[in-house]
C-alpha cells in the first residue's frame, strides 16, 4: 500500500470529521423527534387507559400480580403506579433501544453499498477520482453480495441462542454493554476489508451482536417499565429499528462504503456511553440476592415521590415463586407451552418469507432490475421513510385503537396486494423487446409498490410478530421461548436473503415476487383463523385460555374413551 500525500490526509480526515457530524446531527433530530412524540402521547393516554391498567397490571417480569377486580365502577389494585415519574423510564428503555439502531444500520448496510460493491452505475457519485485511488479496491459478483447481505444472520442466529443464557447469568444491562466491542470490531473488519472473506468475518461478527442484543433489549424494557408504559416504551425499539434503516439509506446517498463502515464503527461507542447511565434490571438484581442495588435501581427508575418498597416486596415474592418451579425444556412438549412457542415461530415466517428483509436487503438492485429512471439509492431512502412514519403512526395510534389481529391482518393484506402488484410489473416488463416499450409510462409502479409494501411493515408487520410473541409466552419459559422465537426469525432471514438471487435464476423476477404475495395470503389465513387475541389481556389471561384449550382437549378425548367401543 501507498503512502499519500500530507494534503490528502488533510482531505480524507476533514472528509471523515464531516461524515461523523453529519451522522451525529442525523441521530440527535431522530431521537427529539422520538421522545417529543412518544413522551407526548403518554400523557394523552394515560388517562384513557387507567381504567383498563388499572385493571390487568402486569409485573416487571412479565407476571401477573393479584388484583381483586370488584366491579367495573370500583377496582383494586396493590400499587400504586401513578406517582411513579415516566422520564427516567423513557431514558433508559431509549438507551437499551438504540440497539435496535444499531441493528437497523446493520441490516440496512448493505442495500446502498451493494452499487458500489458490484461497480454497479446508480446514476451518482459518491467520490471524485482521487479519492477512489486511494481506497482498496474491491469488486463482488452476485453470489459474493448475496453472501455478504445473509450472513449477518448466522451470526444473529448464534447471538439469540446465547443471549438468553448471558442475560440471566451476567445480567441485561452488563451484556448489553459487552456487545458494543463485537460491535466494534466487526465493524472494523468491515472497514479495513481487502477481500470478501474479510467482509463475511466481519457480517457475522455484527450479526452476533445484533442477535444477543434483539434477545435482550425487549426483556430489560419490559422489566424497568410501568404498566402503563410498558406498550409505549415498548415501540421504542421499532421505531430505533426502522430509524437505523433511514440513516444508513440517507448517509449511503453520497458516502463511501468504507466511510459509512466507520461510521458504523462509531455508533457502538454512543450505545455504551448510553447504558453508563441508567441501572440494571430490579429484577435481575433481586434475582441474585442484591436487594440494596435493586432498591437503588427501581428508586431511579420511579422517581422519589414513588413508595419503591411494595414494588420491591413483588418482585422478591415472584423471583420465590419462579425459584421453587424453575422451567425444564421438557416443559416445550407441554400445549401450554408447544402452542404459544408455534405461533410465534409460525409469526416469524409468515414474516420473513413476506419478503420484508429480501426486499429491505435488495432494495436497491430491485430497482434496478425494475430500470429505475433516477438515482436508485433515493428510491430506498423513500421507501425507509414510509416505514418510519408508519411504525410511528402504529405505535402512537393504531396498536391502542384496533385489535392486534385486526392490524396483523391490515398490514399482511397490504404486503399481499403490493408484492402481487410487483410480479404483474415484472412479468410484463421481462416480455421480450418489442413489448417493453409499453411498460415506460409504468415505470412509477415499482416505486410506489414498495413504498407501499414497506408502509405494511412498519404498520405491523415488522413489529407485531415480536409484540404477540412476547405476549403469548408463558413467564417460566419465557427465556429459551424467545430464543427459539428469535433463532427463527434469523434462520428464516438468512435463508430468504441468500435464496433471492437463485429464487429469481428459477422463478424470475415475477415468480419471485407472487411467491411473497402467497405467502402474505397465508398469514392473512393465520390472522383471521388462528391467531388468538392478546390485545388489553394480561398474560395470566392469555395462559388461562391455552391451559383451558388443553383441558377441554382431555375432556373431548376421556369422553370418547367412555363411549368409544372396547
Amino acid at each position: 500500500m501507498t503512502s499519500l500525500e500530507t494534503d490528502s490526509d488533510h482531505s480524507a480526515n476533514s472528509d471523515l470529521l464531516g461524515h461523523i457530524c453529519v451522522f451525529l446531527w442525523d441521530y440527535t433530530l431522530v431521537l427529539t423527534v422520538e421522545y417529543l412524540l412518544l413522551s407526548r402521547w403518554t400523557t394523552y393516554w394515560h388517562r384513557a387507559m387507567e381504567a383498563v391498567v388499572n385493571s390487568s397490571f402486569v409485573g416487571d417480569d412479565g407476571q401477573v400480580m393479584v388484583i381483586d377486580v370488584l366491579s367495573s365502577a370500583s377496582v383494586k389494585h396493590e400499587i400504586d403506579y401513578s406517582a411513579a415519574t415516566k422520564k427516567p423510564q423513557i431514558v433508559a428503555a431509549l438507551a437499551a433501544a438504540f440497539s435496535a439502531f444499531l441493528l437497523g444500520t446493520t441490516l440496512g448496510w448493505s442495500s446502498p453499498v451493494q452499487p458500489q460493491l458490484q461497480h454497479i452505475a446508480i446514476d451518482s457519485v459518491h467520490l471524485n477520482d482521487t479519492q477512489l485511488t486511494t481506497i482498496w479496491h474491491m469488486h463482488l459478483n452476485d453470489d459474493q453480495m448475496s453472501w455478504v447481505g445473509s450472513l449477518l444472520n448466522i451470526g444473529a442466529l448464534l447471538g439469540a441462542l446465547s443471549g438468553g443464557f448471558l442475560m440471566d447469568k451476567f445480567g441485561r444491562r452488563f451484556i448489553l454493554m459487552t456487545m458494543a466491542s463485537p460491535y466494534i470490531i466487526g465493524w472494523l473488519t468491515i472497514s479495513l476489508a481487502m477481500d470478501s472473506s474479510m467482509l463475511y468475518i466481519g457480517r457475522v461478527i455484527v450479526g452476533f451482536s445484533g442477535g444477543v442484543c434483539t434477545a435482550i433489549a425487549p426483556c430489560y424494557i419490559g422489566e424497568i417499565s410501568t404498566p402503563t408504559m410498558r406498550g409505549i416504551v415498548g415501540f421504542f425499539f421499532s421505531v430505533n429499528l426502522a430509524s437505523g434503516l433511514l440513516v444508513t439509506s440517507l448517509l449511503g446517498l453520497w458516502m463511501h462504503w468504507r466511510w459509512l463502515s466507520v461510521v458504523c464503527t462509531i455508533e457502538p461507542i454512543i450505545f455504551l456511553l448510553g447504558l453508563v447511565f441508567i441501572p440494571e434490571s430490579p429484577y435481575f438484581l433481586i434475582k441474585k440476592g442484591q436487594q440494596n442495588k435493586a432498591m437503588e435501581s427501581l428508586a431511579f427508575l420511579r422517581g422519589s415521590r414513588y413508595n419503591i418498597k411494595s414494588e420491591i416486596h413483588q418482585i422478591e415474592n415472584r423471583v420465590l415463586e419462579d425459584s421453587r418451579e424453575p422451567y425444564q425444556m421438557s416443559d416445550v412438549f407441554q400445549p401450554w407451552v408447544f402452542k404459544p412457542v408455534l405461533i410465534g415461530v409460525v409469526l416469524m415466517i409468515l414474516q420473513q418469507f413476506s419478503g420484508l428483509n429480501a426486499a429491505s436487503f435488495n432494495a436497491a438492485e430491485i430497482f434496478r432490475m425494475a430500470n429505475f429512471s433516477f438515482n436508485r439509492l433515493v428510491g430506498v431512502v423513500l421507501i425507509n421513510t414510509a416505514q418510519v412514519a408508519a411504525v410511528v403512526l402504529s405505535s402512537c395510534v393504531l396498536v391502542k385503537r384496533l385489535n392486534r389481529r385486526t392490524l396483523f391482518v391490515i398490514s399482511e393484506g397490504i404486503a399481499c396486494c403490493s408484492m402481487c402488484v410487483m410480479g404483474v410489473y415484472f412479468h410484463f416488463s421481462d416480455r421480450p423487446h418489442s413489448h417493453q416499450s409499453e411498460m415506460v409510462n409504468f415505470k412509477w409502479i415499482p416505486l410506489t409498490a414498495m413504498i407501499i409494501f414497506f408502509t405494511a411493515i412498519g404498520l405491523g408487520l415488522g413489529a407485531l410478530p415480536w409484540l404477540i410473541s412476547s405476549e403469548i409466552l408463558p413467564p417460566r419459559f419465557r427465556g429459551p421461548g424467545s430464543s427459539i422465537i428469535t433463532f427463527t426469525n434469523f434462520a428464516m432471514s438468512f435463508t430468504v436473503t441468500k435464496t433471492f438471487v437463485n429464487m429469481e435464476r428459477v422463478m424470475t423476477h415475477a415468480g419471485v415476487f407472487w411467491f411473497y404475495s402467497g405467502v402474505s395470503f397465508l398469514g392473512i389465513m393465520f390472522g383471521l383463523f388462528l391467531l388468538p387475541e392478546t390485545k388489553d389481556r394480561t398474560p395470566h389471561q392469555i395462559q388461562s385460555y391455552f391451559k383451558t384449550q388443553h383441558r377441554h382437549q382431555e375432556k373431548r378425548s376421556s369422553s370418547s374413551s367412555v363411549f368409544s367401543p372396547k
